[in-house]
């Protein structure tokens, strides 16, 4: 049996490629991509003896910061290498619980590198010694697998969460030799994984009446109901706030509502018929007395056996503008459907975090932070009134950037 391989010709050469368009084609679609922004700043930490440089750093940065993946590169400087027997360097994360008496602490990270160390044939310690690490994007805890949450802290929180970079040297004692001293170089780390939403919110300037016909599919509906005491007789109110609907929001992203109220004109009456004057009015709902309040809301729950703990705090108070008129129940428009007999009223406002808050939410088996969009409307004189209060929260998710159309 002949086993010679066939006779093989050589085909044509590929046609040469470029990006550049030749006359007559077109580009029909195209994704822009842009590399992480490069920081060239250096970050210094000096005792008598040990200098810890980690570069990639803002310029003037107090602490330093990583994200996801995050390149810890930078290097070690001696001012005496005497007797120094070994460096080693670790990197240390902590979920410290202090709440109701109960205190506990839970290990993140607890890596440790050998950056030298003296032998038999070893010459003196090196005065400089460089270094690169990555830092973990996850963590073990009960043989499962969690990501790592953000560096966070809070005066009211009953939880934090802290990363540490120690440079130590070990010497030996000198009055006995076989014992070792260590010498330490401590400083804090912030881990701070980037997120960003993922689609936009429609721009800025349009309002929900200009587009909730046109782009119904832009706009979230939260519903809820004002009820009333059963024995009034007054239905309740139908409250509709809409949001954004891509939920998701980077901490410096205005958010855009619209808050309306529909019930028959007897409800909706009810609702401001308590206005003694209108020198008291409201700057949060345009109507006197009432307290219409839209807002956002971080809740901080720490997990002990059965028992949790929660605590809240304000993010953001939103400013709202009444489109309808307060002295008379006059709806600004009705839905599709005349025959509900159902009036309205209306607000627009916007909603933003304030400056302080830069870690966003996340989760761990003992530690959650979760947002919300909060709405909150209280009737004018609420013990006589036959409207109740109504407190409404919708989870919504806020992350560290703004929306991109680039890579």
């Amino acid at each position: 049996m002949d086993h010679t391989p066939p006779t093989y010709t050589p085909s044509t050469p590929s046609p040469s490629y470029s990006t550049i368009l030749l006359p007559g084609e077109r580009t029909v679609e195209q994704t822009q991509r842009h590399t992480s922004t490069c920081h060239i700043g250096s970050f210094r930490r000096i005792t008598d003896n040990i200098t810890l440089v980690l570069k990639d750093q803002r310029p003037g940065s107090i602490v330093p910061a990583y994200g996801r993946n995050g390149l810890i590169r930078g290097h070690i400087s001696l001012q005496h290498a005497d007797n120094v027997t070994a460096v080693q360097l670790k990197l240390e994360g902590v979920l410290t619980i202090d709440v109701s008496g109960y205190s506990s602490k839970t290990t993140l990270i607890a890596n440790s590198f050998t950056m030298w160390q003296s032998d038999a044939s070893s010459s003196a310690c090196p005065l400089t010694i460089p270094f690169a690490l990555i830092f973990p994007t996850t963590y073990q805890d009960g043989g499962q697998e969690y990501s790592l949450p953000p560096t966070f802290e809070s005066v009211d929180s009953p939880a934090s969460c802290s990363y540490t970079l120690t440079v130590s040297l070990s010497k030996p004692r000198q009055l006995l030799s076989f014992l070792t001293q260590n010498e330490t170089l401590s400083i804090p780390l912030q881990y701070y994984p980037r997120s960003r939403p993922h689609s936009p919110m429609l721009p800025n300037g349009l309002s929900f009446m200009s587009t909730v016909k046109s782009s119904p599919e832009e706009w979230h509906q939260v519903m809820c109901t004002m009820n009333s005491v059963p024995s009034s007789g007054i239905v309740p109110i139908q409250c509709l706030l809409f949001i954004p609907s891509v939920q998701v929001f980077a901490l410096t992203d205005t958010i855009p509502f619209h808050l309306q109220l529909r019930a028959p004109m007897s409800s909706l009456s009810a609702f401001i018929s308590h206005v003694s004057s209108p020198t008291g009015s409201n700057s949060s709902s345009g109507i006197s007395g009432a307290t219409v309040r839209v807002y956002l809301s971080r809740q901080m729950t720490v997990k002990v056996g059965d028992q949790k703990n929660i605590r809240k705090r304000v993010l953001g108070e939103g400013t709202l503008r009444a489109l309808s008129s307060s002295s008379e129940v006059k709806p600004l428009f009705r839905h599709s459907s005349s025959k509900d007999g159902l009036d309205t009223l209306d607000w627009e406002g916007e909603v933003q975090c304030s400056r302080e808050i830069t870690t966003p939410a996340f989760c761990t088996p003992q530690f959650a932070v979760k947002d919300s969009i909060v709405l909150l409307i209280t009737p004018p004189q609420p013990l006589t009134s036959p409207l109740l209060r109504l407190h409404h929260e919708h989870s919504i998710r806020l992350v560290t950037d703004p929306w991109s159309d680039r890579g």
